[in-house]
């Protein structure tokens, strides 16, 4: 399974500071806590991935191993501050992250195309401190980095600079947080959009909606949103490539003397003839009933299934014993050359 994304989980951006780590954790703890939200079964897994998060994130080593190995961040830190000492100016563009949503969908929905308004909470860098976490007047040059921003590994000309691992590479330090955010420099805001998906999508498709992720801070391009499709499962219909799947329960009345039984579809129900005479597993196919394909759509397979009654009282029982009874020669084609073929088989003893 892939690590969730730290920085998404607890709302900040790669560039947070410890101090932003901290509050962030606090607000998502508070949040997701268990005592909380008693009846939100995943309340206790987001709660013990914000706690790991924090672990991984508030610890300098942690945090560069992670960012290194998990998200590529320290490499691009590297490579834009490199870049930045040359060109003689801060290299401090960070990218949005992506975001994803999972779009469920009704068998039917997913084969007659849809529009849904979707809504759900999404990270925005805080408007009143700019996303560095500060009231007003409310920042201190970085101790660590002396306000730079960044380290410097080895000596010499080329020495290789990395974001300060305390200030997160803004050179500052909060001293006073900023009352909106709490000092995380993010709030919460709930985005709506609606989506249009074609007839025929299938479950783990994905509609990208380009620059509607995460925003970028420093002129970096803001992440995309990736909706994911899920197919919630029907309770009688099933998905076969392009056809429908039906197995269709019939009395062994109508199976027997035949009649019309009413079959449900993706497009409501029909009435379909069973012939006299009709075994269990017959498969009846319903032309152009099944899901939206490339060339065309597909059928829907009816599998006849014969139902043996149950729970028979004595009346019903005597019944059935007199209608078996008055069954002739030929009523039961397969049970009689079954019968002659067993009676056929050579006998092992010799």
């Amino acid at each position: 399974m892939a690590q969730p994304d730290y920085y998404q989980l607890l709302g900040i951006p790669s560039s947070a500071t410890v101090e932003q780590i901290k509050a962030a954790y606090r607000r998502q703890a508070l949040r997701y806590h268990p005592d909380k939200n008693p009846d939100a079964a995943d309340a206790v897994e987001r709660f013990k991935l914000c706690s790991e998060a924090y672990t991984a994130l508030s610890d300098p080593e942690r945090r560069a191993e992670y960012d290194l190995r998990h998200q590529g961040r320290g490499v691009q830190d590297l490579a834009r501050n490199v870049i930045g000492d040359i060109l003689g100016r801060r290299g401090r563009r960070r990218d949005g992250s992506d975001l994803r949503f999972d779009l469920r969908l009704t068998l039917a929905e997913a084969a007659a195309g849809v529009t849904k308004r979707i809504s759900f909470p999404a990270t925005e860098v805080c408007r009143s401190c700019g996303g560095n976490g500060a009231a007003p007047g409310g920042t201190a040059p970085c101790p660590t980095c002396g306000g730079r921003g960044d380290l410097r590994e080895g000596g010499g000309l080329l020495s290789l600079p990395r974001p300060c691992p305390r200030c997160g590479g803004q050179g500052l330090m909060v001293t006073k947080a900023c009352t909106v955010c709490g000092g995380v420099g993010t709030v919460e805001q709930e985005r709506s959009y609606t989506v249009k998906l074609p007839a025929g999508v299938r479950g783990g498709d994905v509609k990208i909606l380009d620059g509607e992720g995460e925003k970028g801070r420093g002129g970096g391009r803001s992440g995309d949103l990736h909706i994911i499709v899920a197919l919630e499962p029907h309770p009688l219909l099933r998905l076969d490539g392009s056809d429908i799947a039906l197995d269709l329960p019939v009395r062994l009345r109508t199976a027997a003397m035949g009649g019309a039984v009413t079959v449900p579809t993706l497009s409501g129900t029909v009435r379909m003839k069973i012939p006299a005479g009709t075994q269990s597993g017959r498969t009846f196919r319903l032309r152009g009933k099944g899901f939206p394909a490339t060339a065309g759509r597909g059928d829907q397979l009816v599998r006849v299934v014969v139902e043996t009654p149950v729970a028979l009282d004595l009346k019903a029982r005597d019944l059935l014993q007199a209608f078996d009874e008055s069954c002739g020669p030929g009523s039961h084609p397969m049970q009689e050359a079954f019968v002659a073929g067993v009676d056929e088989a050579p006998d092992p003893s010799g």
